[in-house]
């Protein structure tokens, strides 16, 4: 049986380029679908289905604008990309832009290399709280697998964080790690990838399965590293960031009109 692909997280981008209060032309069904480059699919049942951002949806239908916070770190930051706007924070931002051109979309690079959440934590009021976003993407747990960190105490950060940031209004979305080849020969990232899950499921917030996408991607040779040159290697890396950025702008988009 032929793999399904993402093709209701395109239908959920339409969808969110019709939202009502946004005054935008309303899609029909003659208008042509949002597709994903090729080499960005994943199956469907790989991308969780679209959660509600009640405060991003509420913000972009009222005041037509969207704030956005990437919290994280090296990967966040953009590391191995050829310029800042490879990152898949600015990819996101480009990606929103187009699909909801009605909305004043910003999204605000606050990765910090090498960073664990608990770190992340003592960032939150400055990078997070003072911004006053509708949203935070917060990419964590590749510090933690890289140091063997306690798994507990690792739930007790991102719990502390999430909790801050949705009494203060904020829509959270959980990103996990990273995958290739050769870290994963390496690193056990399992306990860290289920932590996330974990934390994710305890306060209904979205989450955004990287490590399982880029493992797909990987092991469909979608994205191939060995043997690049160093420019080649930063090429594939934007194209990376790139379909990051397209796939979490789709589960954004969808969060504005799921209910």
């Amino acid at each position: 049986m032929m793999v399904k692909r993402v093709h209701a997280i395109a239908t959920a981008m339409v969808s969110a380029v019709a939202f009502g209060g946004l005054n935008m032309a309303p899609a029909t069904a003659a208008d042509p679908p949002v597709r994903l480059p090729a080499r960005c699919e994943v199956p469907a049942d790989l991308v969780p289905e679209a959660v509600p951002l009640p405060h991003a949806a509420r913000s972009a239908r009222r005041d037509h604008r969207l704030k956005i916070v990437a919290l994280g770190s090296s990967s966040t930051l953009g590391l191995g990309a050829s310029d800042p706007q490879a990152a898949w924070p600015a990819r996101l931002e480009a990606t929103l832009a187009a699909r909801l051109p009605g909305v004043d979309i910003r999204v605000l690079n606050h990765g910090v290399a090498r960073q664990s959440a608990e770190q992340m934590l003592d960032r939150l009021d400055n990078d997070v709280l003072a911004e006053k976003p509708d949203v935070v993407i917060w990419e964590s747990g590749t510090a933690e697998a890289v140091r063997g960190a306690d798994v507990d105490e690792y739930i007790d950060a991102l719990l502390t964080g999430v909790d801050r940031m949705t009494a203060a209004g904020i829509d959270v979305i959980l990103m996990d790690t990273q995958y290739s080849r050769s870290t994963a020969q390496l690193i056990n990232f399992q306990p860290y990838l289920a932590a996330v899950e974990q934390v994710a499921g305890m306060r209904g917030v979205p989450r955004f399965p990287r490590y399982g996408v880029m493992r797909y991607w990987v092991d469909n040779e979608r994205f191939v590293f060995a043997g690049k040159t160093g420019s080649e290697a930063r090429k594939m890396a934007d194209e990376v960031y790139d379909c990051l950025g397209k796939l979490i702008g789709a589960e954004i988009a969808g969060g504005l009109v799921a209910r």
